[in-house]
């Protein structure tokens, strides 16, 4: 279990928690349950999601559940699931939060990211966009960075490729500006997927890139 001064976790970002009566739960307005699903369920997936995005900061973040009750609990999700339930609300945010820390994200949070990775090509809604191909191209660069399992590691840079793959016609920009960084991520392991970047990409530029 990580321990975590609560003093030293910056003031944003905040995610808000809503679990309705029904069982519904949303973070920051986006439905992470369905209604009908039960309360303590419901709670559990929501700060999952609220610890994906702890991992993703590479740091503990700051969350408030407001519950059926009316009651808003402050709490801190750490990276490896722990909470920690705050006396009080943190203070007022800054105006411009900080971005997150740079470099490769901490070595503890390699498993919530990826899961975060395995959940966005699970999403039958999400898995085939734009979007999803440049989170598995990022979650790919990070777990490079930070060392992770070779073998976990390969599986997002191949499931980032064959989303790449499935949206470059729709979105051919995005496509464009994550070729590069397939490229980067793909080279020595996988040459028929480098092939399909290449000629993909001179294909649509004129010029390799």
């Amino acid at each position: 279990m990580t321990t975590t001064s609560t003093d030293t976790i910056p003031l944003a970002p905040v995610y808000t928690i809503t679990i309705a009566s029904n069982g519904a739960a949303m973070v920051d307005g986006e439905d992470v349950t369905a209604p009908g699903t039960d309360h303590q369920a419901a709670r559990l997936a929501a700060l999952a999601e609220v610890r994906i995005k702890a991992a993703l900061h590479g740091r503990p973040v700051r969350a408030t559940v407001k519950d059926t009750d009316g009651t808003a609990l402050p709490l801190v999700v750490d990276i490896d699931g722990t909470t920690t339930t705050l006396a009080h609300p943190a203070p007022s945010a800054p105006a411009a939060p900080a971005p997150p820390a740079a470099g490769p994200v901490a070595r503890e949070a390699l498993g919530a990211l990826t899961v975060a990775a395995w959940r966005a090509v699970s999403d039958p809604d999400t898995a085939h966009t734009s979007e999803t191909a440049d989170f598995l191209t990022e979650t790919a660069e990070q777990l490079v960075a930070a060392g992770a399992d070779r073998t976990e590691t390969l599986r997002v840079i191949r499931n980032a490729h064959t989303i790449w793959h499935h949206t470059r016609d729709d979105d051919p920009d995005t496509a464009r500006e994550l070729a590069p960084r397939l490229l980067g991520l793909l080279q020595d392991c996988h040459p028929r997927r480098t092939a399909d970047v290449i000629t993909w990409s001179t294909t649509f530029s004129g010029a390799t890139i």
